[in-house]
Parts: C-alpha cells; sequence; structure tokens
C-alpha cells in the first residue's frame, strides 16, 4: 500500500471492484502514529512526488486526496484510542474496471426495472469464493407496483422466494410505517442470490439490489 509509509499497518478491503464503472481498490490501517504527524508524514510523501495534495475535513475525519497517472488516492483518517485509523481507497480509470465490470454486467436486473427508471449508482465486486454487485434505482412507481414487477420478472427468470436469505416463501415483510413505505425481496437462483429493498421515494419508489453469486 504505497500511499502509507511502509510501516503503517493495512488490510485490504476490496479489491476487484468497480464504482460507476470505475476500478477501486480500498486498504484500512492503523497507525500507532498520533493523526497530526500520521497526516504530516503521508502529504510530504505525496508532495516529494510533485503531486498537489487536497485537504478538507469532516467531523472528525481528515481527508487527504492526491491526483497521479493511474488516478485519485483518496485517504481518510481520524484518530484512534492507541493512535490514529482509516481507509486508503485508489481510484483508477474506467478501463481498470474490465476485469469486474463485464462479469457482473446484467447480473443486477435493471431489465427487471418498470420503464422510465433512472440508475443511480452501479457498484461491483470481486472476491475469491464470491462475486457481488449493487444497482441503486428510481423508479417512476409505487413501491408496491416495483416490487410485484421485480418478482414477477425475477419469477420469468427462474429466481424464487428464499426463506433464508430473509423473506417468507411467498410475501416478503412489509416495513412497519403504513402502507405503501416499503418491501423486502430475498431471492434465489442456484447459487445466485438477489435481495432488494423497495422503498418510498419522491414521485415513486427507490430501490437497492444486491446481487451475489458464492
Amino acid at each position: 500500500m504505497d500511499a502509507l509509509p511502509p510501516d503503517v499497518r493495512t488490510e485490504l478491503v476490496m479489491g476487484a471492484a468497480a464504482l460507476d464503472g470505475h476500478g477501486v481498490t480500498t486498504h484500512r490501517f492503523r497507525s500507532a502514529e498520533p493523526l497530526d504527524a500520521l497526516l504530516a508524514r503521508v502529504r510530504d510523501r505525496w508532495r516529494a512526488d510533485g503531486r498537489p495534495v487536497v485537504e478538507s475535513r469532516t467531523g472528525a475525519w481528515r481527508l487527504l486526496s492526491v491526483r497521479g497517472a493511474e488516478g485519485f488516492t483518496t485517504l481518510q483518517a481520524r484518530s484512534s484510542v492507541d493512535g490514529s485509523e482509516g481507509m486508503v481507497a485508489r481510484w483508477r480509470a474506467a478501463s481498470d474496471a474490465a476485469e469486474v465490470v463485464p462479469f457482473t454486467e446484467g447480473r443486477v436486473r435493471d431489465r427487471w426495472l418498470p420503464d422510465g427508471s433512472e440508475v443511480l449508482r452501479r457498484v461491483a465486486h470481486r472476491d475469491p469464493g464470491r462475486d457481488a454487485a449493487t444497482l441503486v434505482a428510481r423508479v417512476p412507481s409505487s413501491p408496491e407496483q416495483a416490487a410485484r414487477m421485480l418478482r414477477t420478472r425475477a419469477a420469468n427468470e427462474g429466481f424464487v422466494d428464499d426463506p433464508a436469505l430473509g423473506a417468507p416463501a411467498n410475501r416478503a415483510a412489509w416495513f412497519r410505517g403504513g402502507s405503501g413505505s416499503g418491501e423486502e425481496l430475498a431471492l434465489r437462483r442456484g447459487r445466485e442470490e438477489v435481495v432488494a429493498h423497495v422503498s418510498s421515494h419522491r414521485e415513486g419508489a427507490a430501490v437497492v439490489l444486491h446481487w451475489g453469486l458464492a
């Protein structure tokens, strides 16, 4: 993890991942060094390479960001009981996501959504033994209609309700909050799992659809 000094302990959180078509790698870290001292070392390390550093603060979190030839690197860190801790994310060009995106493309079924839906975000992630992807969309229909269409189109492709994923076999439970407030769907087809949350949204519904292959 060359964004940090070599004596800082790091752990890979997300390796082969893509967010909106851009490759992303994320590490978390812990250091015995106080926050200000650690940030000073990172800042000096980046500036020594001739790269301007952008800094900001959000509550207890301090953020440093730098742009390089391969993309952006962002560090977010805060003080901890024994020093400092945080995350480092490296964002790469869209072409670097090519290994992840084609595999998950179409797996998170935007074709299950009603016509006129707007996909707001796509996230794909590949780990040893598991592939996953998430789609977030805004839908121009009620939560009931959106959930019904998702269930019907999923069934047409061979998916069935799976109580083990958190939904009853015949119908997912409504959230408390009155009619139309939201619904959870949990579906399976072989090794593929789909979990969807459909909730009320301004002028329609919001859908968060998670797909996984174990």
